[in-house]
């Protein structure tokens, strides 16, 4: 598999008038096409950062960034990006809200019109589209913000918590559905999470950070059977192992920093 990121020794320093801050230290991060990147750590250590970095919105102060082989570019559709809310616009139809990218974008033809919504019907969405978000419920208008990413046909998605304004058993529900859709559509994802299980669950790969200034401490690369749901590996004993190893990554971290 072919590099489709690839951060290479990224430093981000923030100043204000008076001082610097290290944010970033020496970030060093490759995700392959159709590899599935989680990126866990303490709060405030980078993990969103690393996102604008990928996207082009943030440049890091030293260091290379590269997706699809040349320096990240917010507009030339090769990035989409899922929230934390689904930011759906109440007024307009589930099917206006899928095709609403495409508008904003200039890209509504009728070719990626039809494309759209047969990816709103492959995925369970066909019996909804006339209605408006508040008759749906969190977990599947989710999925309608997933579909309407999908639709502009990006190569990376940036997944920054997409679940974590959902209730418990939700969230296991969508991450089997947005692991599924994923896959299917053959696309490479990089999600930032604090809940270590989600990141076991989806991921080929984990990078775990440092407390600020972030820095790569650990890299994690999983290897479970490729048959089983998110729902099914957080119930192996390698899940479980897994999580007890980063947990304590973490911990170790948020002691460091006492």
């Amino acid at each position: 598999m072919n590099e489709l990121v690839n951060l290479k020794n990224i430093t981000l320093i923030y100043q204000s008038l008076d001082s610097e801050t290290l944010a970033l230290d020496n970030i060093n991060l490759d995700v392959k096409n159709e590899e599935f990147v989680s990126i866990v750590g303490p709060s405030g250590c980078g993990k969103t950062t690393i996102l604008s970095i990928i996207t082009g919105l943030i440049k890091p102060t030293s260091g290379e960034v590269e997706v699809a082989d040349k320096s990240p570019n917010p507009k030339d559709g090769v990035i989409g990006y899922m929230f934390q809310r689904d930011n759906l616009l109440p007024w307009r139809t589930i099917e206006k809200n899928i095709l609403f990218g495409l508008e904003l974008n200039k890209k509504l033809d009728k070719n990626r019109k039809n494309y759209a919504l047969e990816l709103a019907k492959k995925y369970g969405l066909k019996d909804f589209l006339k209605k408006h978000p508040a008759e749906l419920s969190g977990g599947m208008r989710q999925r309608v913000a997933l579909i309407r990413t999908l639709a502009l046909k990006p190569r990376l998605l940036l997944l920054d918590e997409p679940f974590s304004a959902l209730d418990y058993q939700t969230r296991l529900e969508l991450c089997d559905d947005i692991y599924d859709i994923i896959k299917k559509e053959h696309k490479t994802a990089v999600l930032v999470t604090h809940d270590i299980q989600e990141a076991i669950s989806m991921s080929d790969k984990i990078y775990v950070l440092t407390a600020r200034p972030g820095r790569i401490k650990a890299i994690h690369k999983l290897d479970f059977d490729a048959n089983l749901t998110p729902f099914e590996r957080r119930k192996t004993d390698k899940a479980k192992q897994l999580f007890d190893v980063i947990w304590q990554e973490i911990q170790n971290e948020k002691q460091d920093k006492i």
